[in-house]
């Protein structure tokens, strides 16, 4: 488990066990810091898999979005269609 540490004068000084109030800095062993996620595995090549659900959710949303719309137009015009009133000019 990682160390909270503070620097006082020119030493580090442990504090106790590391938490959210931790004013200082952050003491951790080899593996723990292994463990971390930096900023490299962030913009590591992803697995094909994850591409894949990616690119067919980027398609596959909007489509189906643009696809609800269009039927919920469709049936909202067909009503109005038949509620409105036909008015027929006689001259």
């Amino acid at each position: 488990m990682a160390l909270c540490v503070e620097l006082v004068g020119s030493t580090l000084t442990a504090v106790g066990e590391y938490s959210d109030a931790c004013s200082g800095y952050a003491l951790m062993t080899a593996q723990e810091f292994a463990s971390t996620p930096t900023l490299a595995a962030l913009f590591a090549v992803p697995e094909p898999e994850t591409v894949q659900t990616a690119f067919a959710a980027g398609l596959t949303l909007p489509l189906m979005l643009w696809l609800s719309a269009w039927a919920f137009g469709v049936v909202v015009n067909y009503i109005n269609s038949r509620t409105d009133d036909t008015v027929i000019n006689e001259e």
